[in-house]
């Protein structure tokens, strides 16, 4: 037994073996295996032994030791849990033996979790499961879950998507109180149109899908003495659906419609989307109306709007407006054949004004999803853009314009702003132009003047090696996002952008129709702060990861009974570790890994590309591949080259490129 002294002594000693060590704080970053890493606040990364990530999840805050090992590598020992967000996961419930457990979903979460008895309800061993966090691991390594709710079976039709949506938490039902509102709606619309001036004589269509049903832009064309004026009819939910209601309220709790493969979780409740709301041909619907003065040019030259009310004429498809424009007179009626030629000439010329004086977006094919009875892909449709698509899009694009102009006069406003390249890269992008175009390697290319001359230098050069410049540099583009402040778009080479086109699928296209109708009015215009501005954006985000993780899962189920089978496909990645390749015909994306250890493969980070002898491989090469393996619980697909290369491995994907693969 220890005498006072002693204790004191050693109370001491612990002490200053505690003042000894570096402490430091950051969060937890998982991997695929047991161990994870802390990425601290400075920057730098610790590696967590697996009995130290036994008592943290991904995502916790904490507080650590370091110890440095050979070659100046960091290992964390945890000295505190500061804080813990993880509060809720999905997955597998996972019975062996006596044990019961959820096995999560959760990227980096690679461990099982303990369900108590008490804890699982009626939840059944099999299941896919939705579960509460009720005790930490941080003090002894074991974690605790409780069952919330049952998603089901894993062979029950859609399962994947009722997963996903669970996962991501969204927003699947609406309030009581939405949907007694929303039911109140159609009885108003008569009476506000009648107080509206009617527009419906300047020949309005609606140009969608032949699928669609929330309409939410109609357009017409008439002549001018030097170009073409451009009538877009966008539907006003704005006018019924007053700020704080409580289909406001969940309006705003969903951001945006979220298109899942199969599936729509409106932000609007059906009967206002695809009816009272939806600009339906023959119905009489309250519209904002932007009357935009286009020359020949090609040029915006002005533009005016206001708050009327519209009947469409006709519904038509892209599929019939092209076989117009291709020739084939039949396909629309003849009422419209006059304005929708007007709109072909219209489009084209501003396509050529936009080639000139901002920045074009990449013309990829889409890829339609044709699911079966139990909702799992059937097929895979490859559909080219059509002259229709084109025509509409260059219609949107000019209001959209227009309505950021405007909002950034006013002040108010939601704006779409692209920021250019990403600050943490920058020291890369400088040493790229150093050495490809040093003239603008010291510029500031977060300018729009600056960024705008850059890219059109280098899409002006045939040079292989400045193509090759310019795909690295797109590389390293931050995304776009929402701001409540007026912004360049760098990405679409423009000076503002807000868009206004779809306001009963966007929240922020609604927001900036009641900054329009209150300058008009002369009354207070609505604002977002930056708190309500960051939730938008993420709930935005998080529908396109939930579409992006619901797509990859299909894919993977689509292409287990494709393993062997060739693609011609195109690198959109590349780094250490091998090549990440979209496949043409099914626009699906996989990874191929090189792993030849007596005649490894060449990295250069600068260029993003990976030689060895003659063979190179670099972003935006065509390849041939042919699935590997596909592992659809972690959601990878593996390619491989088709090649007589011996040193290559072809083995699962790398797992820090699951993000990429989700894509």
């Amino acid at each position: 037994m220890l005498n006072a002294d002693a204790l004191k002594q050693l109370t001491q000693l612990k002490t200053e073996i505690r003042s000894s060590k570096e402490f430091a704080e950051g969060r937890v970053r998982g991997s695929s295996g047991k161990f994870g890493f802390v990425v601290l606040d400075d920057g730098r990364e610790a590696f967590l032994p697996p009995a130290e990530m036994d008592r943290v999840f991904p995502g916790d805050r904490v507080r650590i030791s370091l110890t440095e090992e050979e070659q100046g590598k960091l290992t964390a020992e945890l000295d505190q849990l500061i804080e813990s967000s993880l509060t809720y996961l999905v997955g597998q419930y996972i019975q062996r033996g006596q044990g019961h457990f959820i096995q999560p979903s959760e990227p980096g979460l690679s461990r099982w979790i303990f369900l108590p008895p008490k804890a699982r309800g009626k939840a059944q061993p099999g299941e896919f499961i939705a579960c509460s966090i009720n005790r930490h691991p941080f003090k002894d390594g074991k974690s605790q879950a409780k069952v919330e709710c049952v998603i089901g079976k894993p062979d029950m039709a859609g399962i994947e998507h009722a997963f996903i949506v669970a996962q991501h938490r969204l927003p699947n039902q609406f309030s009581l109180a939405a949907l007694e509102q929303a039911e109140a709606i159609p009885a108003k619309l008569e009476a506000l149109c009648a107080e509206r001036k009617d527009l419906s004589d300047l020949g309005f269509v609606t140009i969608d899908a032949e699928t669609t049903r929330d309409m939410d832009d109609a357009l017409a064309v008439t002549a001018a003495d030097n170009g073409w004026n451009l009538h877009i009819a966008v539907a006003d939910p704005s006018s019924l659906i007053e700020p704080g209601s409580p289909l406001d309220k969940e309006a705003r709790q969903r951001a945006n419609s979220v298109y899942l493969t199969g599936e729509t979780l409106p932000m609007l409740p059906a009967n206002l989307c695809e009816n009272s709301f939806s600009l339906l041909a023959g119905e009489l619907r309250p519209a904002l109306v932007l009357h935009i003065a286009i020359g020949s040019d090609g040029a915006l030259n002005g533009c005016e709007y206001e708050f009327a009310a519209i009947r469409s004429q006709h519904k038509l498809s892209y599929n019939q407006v092209a076989r117009f424009i291709e020739g084939d007179d039949s396909a629309v009626p003849a009422d419209q054949q006059q304005s929708l030629r007007l709109l072909d000439a219209l489009s084209k010329a501003r396509t050529s004004y936009r080639a000139g004086h901002s920045l074009m977006m990449e013309d990829r094919p889409d890829y339609e999803l044709i699911l079966n009875d139990q909702r799992k892909i059937e097929r895979i449709e490859k559909q080219e853009r059509t002259a229709a698509q084109r025509m509409v899009e260059e219609a949107m694009l000019a209001t959209n314009i227009c309505a950021g102009e405007k909002l950034a006069e006013l002040g108010a406003g939601c704006f779409s702003i692209h920021l250019g390249f990403r600050d943490e890269r920058m020291a890369e992008i400088r040493a790229l132009l150093k050495d490809a175009l040093p003239e603008y390697a010291e510029q500031d290319l977060h300018q729009l003047d600056v960024y705008l001359k850059l890219v059109k230098h280098l899409e002006g050069h045939a040079d292989a090696e400045m193509k090759n410049v310019l795909a690295v540099l797109k590389r390293m583009l931050r995304p776009g996002e929402l701001s409540n402040k007026a912004a360049p778009h760098l990405g679409l080479g423009l000076a503002h952008y807000a868009t206004v086109t779809s306001p009963i699928r966007k929240f922020n296209d609604l927001h900036n129709h009641r900054a329009l109708r209150a300058a008009q009015a002369g009354s207070e215009l609505p604002s977002l702060n930056d708190e309500q501005g960051e939730a938008l954006q993420q709930s935005v985000a998080t529908g396109r990861q939930a579409d992006r993780a619901l797509q990859q899962w299909l894919y993977c189920q689509y292409l287990e009974g494709k393993v062997g089978e060739t693609f011609t496909g195109k690198i959109t990645l590349v780094n250490g570790a091998g090549i990440g390749v979209r496949l043409e015909e099914n626009g699906i994306n996989g990874f191929v890994r090189f792993n030849g250890k007596k005649n490894p493969f060449e990295f250069d980070g600068k260029r993003l590309r990976i030689t060895r002898g003659d063979e190179r491989f670099q972003l935006d090469q065509e390849v041939q591949v042919k699935v590997g393996a596909v592992d659809t619980d972690k959601r990878r697909i593996a390619l491989e080259l088709v090649t007589d290369t011996p040193d290559q491995s072809q083995v699962d994907a790398a797992p820090e490129q699951a993000d990429h693969t989700a894509e």
